[in-house]
């Protein structure tokens, strides 16, 4: 049995409605994060996208539709790839998906109804071999490569940008109406793929989404949530930080954020077991509380990470708040009887640096980080 290209569209189009309003209650009804209001919006794109394609399909004079579609996709991609640097902590740079996006609706609209149907394509499928392909890449790196769930992110991300640059190279060489480009690459085809990837892309954006604490509790009331005295969690931390910042900037001081992630949980979960994990966590967050400077933020984001942010030393470097975190942690074992200690990696950033905006300052002390795990020194400190 043959299906037709409309028919294919508005399944489609059915399909990334689904997926987009089933994946924007999730977001509303979870911690409502920033990078989940981003991917929201991209599936919104993506759902001008198969509407206007649709229109395309059935209208005579819906030529224009075809640049709608293009510009309304290149936003969606876009916009994921903002989202997964705003998940790791980073600027999101939505602002150049949508830049791109009009851009590509432009440029087919300028063609005017003689561009014919592929008016745009080959702007449209460079977009989206780079978006993609940052998307995949920035889904390996961070926090994002921590979550098991982000593979298959990875994957969806990988797969649309390897097979739109093969259809940019069929289109480029063999053309639009060659039986290569019309058997693999038309648009019956990448529509049918689309409907697979947007279902598994959309199942691994639900489930990477964090669930707030105060949820899990209204929604499992017997499920054990261990709270670590003297730490707040990431939401009100945003907050009193940002506070905090904002007095800073008006008193002219100086305050310094320090990321702190303990090394090698993933294995203490697999060779004590994921109790003795959890334990670690909240002996490290104990130790955080009492060495840490008494006028401190502290806060558990998440897979034994914490963030700290406290005025800066009147003497000697911030690296010494570092510094006496893992003295404490070396004298400190985890559990008595089994002698062992954990040890965390550091990253630091300042605002003599990088001013008072939180965001900037959480990328910074992210991108520190990760250079301190990278080094493979256990314990490592650096300095954004």
């Amino acid at each position: 049995m043959r299906i037709d290209t409309t028919t294919l569209l508005v399944a489609a189009g059915a399909v990334v409605a689904v997926a987009g309003v089933s994946f924007i209650l999730s977001t509303a009804l979870r911690r409502n994060e920033r990078f989940g209001r981003i991917w929201s919006i991209a599936f919104i794109a993506g759902m001008l996208e198969t509407l206007a394609e649709i229109v395309g399909g059935i209208s005579t004079d819906g030529w224009w539709a075809g640049s709608v579609a293009n510009g309304a996709l290149v936003l969606a991609i876009g916009l994921m790839w903002a989202g997964c640097r705003n998940y790791n902590g980073r600027s999101s740079l939505a602002w150049v998906p949508i830049v791109a996006g009009n851009l590509v609706a432009v440029i087919g609209l300028v063609q005017g109804p003689d561009g014919g149907y592929w008016a745009g394509a080959e702007a449209l499928f460079i977009a989206v071999v780079a978006f993609a392909g940052l998307a995949g890449y920035e889904t390996v790196r961070g926090n994002l490569r921590r979550n098991v769930d982000a593979r298959a992110l990875t994957l969806v991300f990988w797969i649309v940008s390897i097979y739109y640059l093969l259809r940019l190279t069929a289109f480029v060489f063999a053309g639009p109406d060659s039986l290569v480009f019309s058997r693999y690459f038309g648009t019956a085809t990448t529509t049918f793929a689309a409907i697979v990837l947007v279902i598994v892309a959309a199942i691994a954006m639900t489930a990477i989404q964090p669930v707030s604490e105060s949820r899990v509790r209204d929604a499992a009331p017997a499920a054990r949530v261990r709270i670590i005295p003297g730490v707040i969690d990431d939401a009100l931390f945003e907050d009193q930080a940002n506070d905090w910042l904002a007095r800073a900037r008006r008193d002219k001081e100086s305050l310094v954020l320090v990321t702190m992630s303990v090394d090698g949980l993933g294995h203490i979960n697999s060779a004590f077991g994921r109790e003795f994990g959890e334990q670690t966590i909240y002996t490290v967050g104990r130790i955080a509380c009492e060495n840490a400077p008494s006028a401190a933020l502290i806060s558990h984001t998440g897979e034994g990470r914490f963030v700290i942010l406290t005025s800066e030393p009147a003497i000697g470097s911030p690296v010494s708040i570092a510094e006496k975190l893992q003295t404490a942690l070396v004298e400190t074992p985890v559990d008595a009887v089994k002698g062992i200690r954990a040890m965390a990696t550091y990253g630091i950033s300042r605002t003599d640096e990088l001013g008072y905006d939180l965001r900037a300052l959480v990328s910074g002390a992210q991108g520190a980080l990760e250079a301190a795990r990278s080094s493979g020194r256990p314990g490592a400190i650096v300095m954004a």
